[in-house]
Formats: C-alpha cells, sequence, structure tokens
C-alpha cells in the first residue's frame, strides 16, 4: 500500500523582503510555494489528523509578519500555519478516536500529528457529532466564538437597542448580528455591493447599508435616528468614524477586527464622540478567552442545530485555491464564512 502524499502550503520568503500587495499586506501571492513532507507517524499520546479544510483568516497576515509578544514570524521553508478541520484517523491519545471532527490552529498540510494542542497552545476543539464538519470552522469557530465573546462580554445587547455591525456579509459579523437579533435587539449591517447586501439581509438583519452607496454617515443616521446603542466593530477606520457620529448617549463600541488597518496604520479622527456620548470602547484577543470555549461552542451549537442562527459559508474547492482564498479575504472577496476544501472528509 503506496504511503499517503502530505502536501503543505510552506513561507517561501521573508515576510520583510519584496513588495506588499495592493492593501499593503505582509501576505503576498509570492510568500507560497507548495511542497511536501514526509507524513507524520502519532507517537505515544498522540493523534494523526487528516485535514478536510482550511480556513483562511487574518491570522495568515500575523503568522507570516509575526505579532510581537505572540509569535514570531513562520521560518522561510516551513509550513504555513492556519485554522484547519479534518478528521482523527490514527489515536494514541485517551480523548480522541478515530473519525473524530476536529479543529485548531495547524500546519497547512494533509496531515498533522497534535498531542492534544494546537500551535497556539490551546485545546484541539472537538466538533460535535451533530453538525457539519466544515461548521467546526464556521458558527462553532473562531469566528462564532469572537461574535459571541464579543457581544456578551463587551456589548451586552439589550432589548429594545439598536445594534449596527460592519463587515455584516462576513464570517464574524453575520454571525454576531444573528446573536444580536436573539437578543431582542434591532439590527443594521453594513456590507458593500448588492450580493452582500442581500446575503445579510437573507439571514434575518433588521436594515442593511450598503457601504459603496455614498455618504456612510448620512446612511447610518437615517436608519438610526435615535442613535446606535451598540456597534460591534470588524472594519475600523473611516466605517469605524461614521459609527462614531452616530452613537446614542451610553453606548459600547467591540473592537473585533480592523480590515481597514492591517496594511498599516489609518486615522480615526472622530474619537472625541466617545466623550460627548459617555460612550466605551474595548477590544478583546479570542485567545484570552480559552476557559470559556466550552459554553460559547454549546450554546452557538444549540442556535445551529435549531435553526436559530444560520450558516454562510463560502468553500473554494481544491489544495490550489488556497493562496487566491487567503488573499481574497483582504480584498473584500468573501461572501461569510470562506474555507477552502483541500480534500474528501474521510468519514463524510
Amino acid at each position: 500500500m503506496n504511503a499517503p502524499v502530505n502536501r503543505r502550503w510552506q513561507v517561501a520568503r521573508p515576510a520583510d523582503e519584496g513588495a506588499a500587495n495592493a492593501a499593503g499586506l505582509a501576505l503576498t501571492a509570492d510568500m507560497f510555494a507548495k511542497g511536501e513532507a514526509e507524513p507524520p507517524e502519532p507517537g505515544p499520546g498522540e493523534l494523526l489528523i487528516r485535514s478536510v479544510y482550511f480556513s483562511p483568516d487574518p491570522m495568515n497576515h500575523a503568522w507570516v509578519r509575526g505579532m510581537p509578544g505572540k509569535f514570531d514570524p513562520i521560518a522561510v521553508g516551513d509550513a504555513m500555519k492556519g485554522g484547519l478541520a479534518g478528521r482523527v484517523v490514527a489515536s494514541n491519545h485517551p480523548d480522541w478516536k478515530v473519525g473524530d471532527g476536529v479543529t485548531g490552529f495547524l500546519d497547512w498540510q494533509d496531515y498533522n500529528v497534535s498531542g492534544g494542542t494546537d500551535h497556539m497552545g490551546a485545546p484541539l476543539q472537538r466538533v460535535p457529532a451533530d453538525v457539519a464538519l466544515a461548521s467546526g470552522l464556521g458558527v462553532l469557530g473562531m469566528t462564532g466564538f469572537c461574535a459571541w465573546f464579543g457581544l456578551t462580554e463587551l456589548g451586552k445587547p439589550k432589548p429594545g437597542d439598536t445594534v449596527l455591525v460592519s463587515g455584516a456579509s462576513g464570517a464574524i459579523g453575520s454571525i454576531a448580528g444573528q446573536i444580536a437579533r436573539l437578543a431582542g435587539t434591532r439590527v443594521i449591517g453594513i456590507a458593500r455591493g448588492e450580493a452582500k447586501c442581500a446575503l445579510v439581509k437573507g439571514l434575518g438583519f433588521d436594515a442593511v447599508i450598503d457601504a459603496s452607496g455614498g455618504d456612510l454617515a448620512a446612511q447610518i443616521g437615517d436608519h438610526a435616528p435615535r442613535g446606535v446603542n451598540l456597534y460591534f466593530d470588524n472594519v475600523g477606520g473611516p466605517m469605524l468614524d461614521a459609527a462614531l457620529l452616530n452613537l446614542a448617549h451610553g453606548a459600547r463600541i467591540v473592537i473585533c477586527g480592523a480590515t481597514a488597518h492591517y496594511g498599516g496604520p489609518t486615522a480615526i479622527t472622530n474619537h472625541l464622540m466617545l466623550a460627548m456620548r459617555g460612550a466605551s470602547m474595548a477590544g478583546f484577543f479570542y485567545f484570552d478567552h480559552i476557559a470559556r470555549w466550552a459554553e460559547a461552542r454549546e450554546r452557538l451549537r444549540g442556535w445551529l442545530v435549531d435553526g436559530s442562527i444560520r450558516e454562510a459559508l463560502d468553500i473554494a474547492e481544491g489544495f490550489d485555491a488556497v493562496p487566491q482564498a487567503a488573499l481574497g479575504q483582504f480584498a473584500g472577496g468573501n461572501m461569510g464564512r470562506k474555507l477552502v476544501r483541500i480534500a474528501d472528509d474521510p468519514f463524510g
């Protein structure tokens, strides 16, 4: 029997060499090199994971550039790292059995060995048997958890609130808006273009603003004449500035992401409105909340299974689709949660 091939995407050059892409990001097409490695074998206390989905995230940009105080850049020739979902195909680990669905931040290659944690030192996450494997990277993955933590820990939506969500057609925004609706709020999403706005509306948002439709601050004001009580921000930049001009007194702003800033600093000019409106703005780091991942998963699983939350997945096919998918997230190309299916589910 032939040994399995272990394809992988690896770093081709250092992030500080060559030109950045059009968005000013370190992650560029020429940083991806396709290679192969020896298929790993699980040792005592380890499990072998067959990758099925890779998840392009802003973390990919951070992995190649490095994040001060968090992790160093990936070395040239080493495997790209990122989120993935797969199946356990061999196990010497007492908590994992063959066939289990699993997610984590691991090497972007066909096969990974783990002792039960990923490259961030976080425990591997089990995908519940009653949901699709892809959902382990969607509603039941980092994107769903970020939406839940940001709202429950910081935003604290209340019945009757007006909630504004930027990047509403994206992986996190599409879930955050639905969770806010479940809290009895009126939810306005911001997306760009007719197709994305239609997706947001179809997920049950009360209103959608097309960011390409002119004066954004004025559009927000038209939809929220009494002000925005909670702004869940995935974009930053001019979009955050427009939201700041439309805050209700005592408003809360949750900073989850800032796609407008990944290519370099972007000025925010309306921050004085935080004082004028007695508002607060706070952010969070996903890995600071590991202790509550199980709680988040159980709550989100219930909503997903009973249909209270719908999942928007944008799945590219094939191992070679990875670079384009990873770069496309910064160009506004995603419709919901972007994933790349690199192989068939061996237990699907």
